[in-house]
C-alpha cells in the first residue's frame, strides 16, 4: 500500500511539470538525494528556542527522493521540502503541528510532533523559522489555536497535492488553510500566476512583506530573500 501511494505522489508531482523541466528535476534530485540519516543529532540550540513564539512556521528539508524532488520544484538555491507550525505545550516546551503521509508516519495527515523530533528528522544546517509579518503574539495564539481545530479534526494527508479538495491537506495546505482562517482571505494569490496553483511550493514563504525571518540555517540561500532591516 506504501508504494502505491509514493507511486501516486509521483505521479501527481510529475503532472505539475512539463517534460523538460521534469527531466532536469530528476536530474537534480539524483544529484541531491539525502537518504540516509547520520548519526548527528540536529537539534535548535537553546538561545535559538528562546526566538520562538506559538505560530510561527518551521521548514526543512527532509531525507528521501519526494522530498529531493519537492525542494528541486522550488527552482531556488535553497533546499526546503516540509513545513510545520510551532505550538507552545502548557509545560514551556515546543511542539510542531504539520500534515504528513502515513508513508512517513504511523499517522496520516495532520499531527503533532516535539520539536526536537521535528529536527532530528531535518537534513543538516535546513532549519529555517519564519513569523506572520509584525510578529503579534496574539496573532500568532490565533494560528495556534487554528491549527490545532485541525488536529482534533483528524484531517488526513492529500496524496494528490491539490489545493481545491478541502477535506484532505498536504504539509504547505495546512498553512494556507489556517492562514485562510487567521487572515479571512487568500494570504498566497501569487500561486494562481504559476503552472501548478493548488499546489502551493516554498517560494510562497519567501516574502518578506508577508513574513519575518526568525531563524535561518541555510545562511544566504534564504537570506537574500529578507533583506536586513
Amino acid at each position: 500500500m506504501k508504494r502505491v501511494k509514493i507511486l501516486i505522489v509521483f505521479l501527481t508531482l510529475f503532472s505539475f511539470l512539463s517534460a523538460a523541466n521534469l527531466s532536469y528535476i530528476i536530474y537534480k534530485s539524483s544529484k541531491k538525494l539525502n537518504t540516509k540519516k547520520g548519526s548527528y543529532k540536529y537539534y535548535f540550540s537553546k538561545d535559538e528556542k528562546l526566538l520562538l513564539q506559538e505560530g510561527d512556521i518551521i521548514m526543512r528539508r527532509g531525507y528521501g527522493v519526494v522530498s529531493s524532488m519537492i525542494s528541486n520544484m522550488n527552482d531556488a538555491t535553497y533546499s526546503l521540502s516540509h513545513c510545520a507550525f510551532v505550538i507552545k505545550e502548557p509545560n514551556g516546551t515546543f511542539s510542531v503541528i504539520h500534515s504528513v503521509s502515513s508513508d512517513l508516519s504511523d499517522i496520516d495527515g495532520v499531527q503533532k510532533q516535539s520539536l526536537d523530533r521535528f529536527t532530528t528528522e531535518s537534513v543538516p544546517q535546513t532549519m529555517v523559522v519564519i513569523r506572520h509579518k509584525g510578529g503579534d503574539p496574539e496573532i500568532g495564539h490565533q494560528i495556534a489555536d487554528a491549527a490545532k481545530v485541525y488536529l482534533a479534526d483528524e484531517v488526513l494527508f492529500d496524496h494528490h497535492f491539490d489545493l481545491a479538495d478541502s477535506s484532505t491537506f498536504y504539509c504547505s495546505e495546512l498553512i494556507y488553510r489556517v492562514y485562510g482562517d487567521v487572515f479571512k482571505k487568500d494570504c498566497f494569490p501569487e500561486r494562481n500566476k504559476t503552472n501548478h496553483p493548488n499546489f502551493l511550493t516554498f517560494p510562497a514563504f519567501m516574502d518578506s512583506t508577508k513574513f519575518d525571518l526568525i531563524i535561518n540555517h541555510q545562511g544566504d540561500q534564504i537570506g537574500r530573500y529578507y533583506p536586513a532591516k
